[in-house]
């Protein structure tokens, strides 16, 4: 696999998390949107080709792109590149919760990874 379709992979997992399920984009993060710019601006096909790979509609890609070059213009290019992280169970760690901070008041406690995942696939 060459390093653009596997770049365009990993945007694709990425952009995909921000999708509800008619397909609409909500809430995309700067550091997401500066990646799909660049990743854009570095693509040797077409432009149809590119946002067909990562799965969006030529609107959506227009509205990435404007929001893309208004955080250059200010400044937004500064930020790091996506870091993927794995979630590793512990299995001696059974006791110890993790905790998701709902909002200010509320909090929920998950003792396995695969709960917590769940959980965030329905609120979603």
């Amino acid at each position: 696999m060459s390093d653009s379709n596997q770049e365009n992979t990993i945007l694709k997992k990425r952009v995909n998390t921000f999708k509800n399920a008619k397909g609409a984009l909500y809430g995309l993060p700067d550091d997401l949107v500066i990646d799909l710019v660049r990743a854009w601006e570095r693509w040797p096909g077409s432009p149809k080709s590119f946002y067909q790979g990562i799965g969006i509609k030529k609107q959506q890609m227009g509205f990435i792109i404007k929001k893309g070059k208004r955080l250059f213009k200010e400044g937004g290019e500064n930020l790091g590149p996506f870091i993927p992280v794995e979630v590793k169970p512990i299995e001696n760690c059974e006791n110890a919760p993790m905790v998701l901070n709902w909002d200010k008041k509320n909090s929920i406690s998950f003792y396995q990874v695969d709960h917590l995942l769940e959980f965030l696939k329905k609120a979603a």
